[in-house]
């Protein structure tokens, strides 16, 4: 058990989470428009310019709303104690983990294809974030280390 610990460090699971984050929502942001595409001419055939820009804007607000997440896991993973790093790690990933499945189920019932392979490997991430929170749960203490 001590050698699975080890590698379910939460300071270093909240630090990766938080770039991942950071990096799928940054390049969300950036390929807005590719991602619009995707999203509604796999439905609707193709989208008139205004349809487009209003689907691309969409997606560059998806973007820049989940780059503060990725910049707080990282300052979580940076500026916490071992004890707060695990509870946050739990908190963090079970709210994640709870919200993709009602985004995807949103989205795709308003025929805005959202792919579930997209999502899988951050979903993945987020399993071992709430794993790693949960077996350090009482270890050290709560204030900074």
């Amino acid at each position: 058990m001590e050698q699975i610990k080890k590698y379910m460090n939460p300071k270093w699971w909240l630090i990766v989470t938080g770039v991942l984050f950071l990096l799928a929502n940054l390049v969300n942001y950036i390929t807005a428009a590719d991602v619009a595409t995707v999203g509604f001419e796999g439905h609707y055939d193709t989208l008139s310019d205004r349809e487009l820009a209003i689907a691309e804007h969409y997606e560059q607000g998806w973007g820049l709303f989940g780059i503060p997440y990725g910049i707080f896991a990282i300052s979580v993973g940076l500026l916490f104690g071992k004890k707060d790093q695990a509870k946050m790690a739990m908190v963090a990933g079970i709210t994640f983990i709870v919200l993709f499945p009602i985004l995807l189920f949103v989205g795709n019932s308003n025929n805005y294809v959202v792919p579930v392979e997209q999502f899988a490997p951050l979903f993945v991430v987020l399993l071992g974030l709430v794993a790693s929170g949960y077996l350090h749960l009482e270890d050290g203490e709560g204030g900074s280390e």
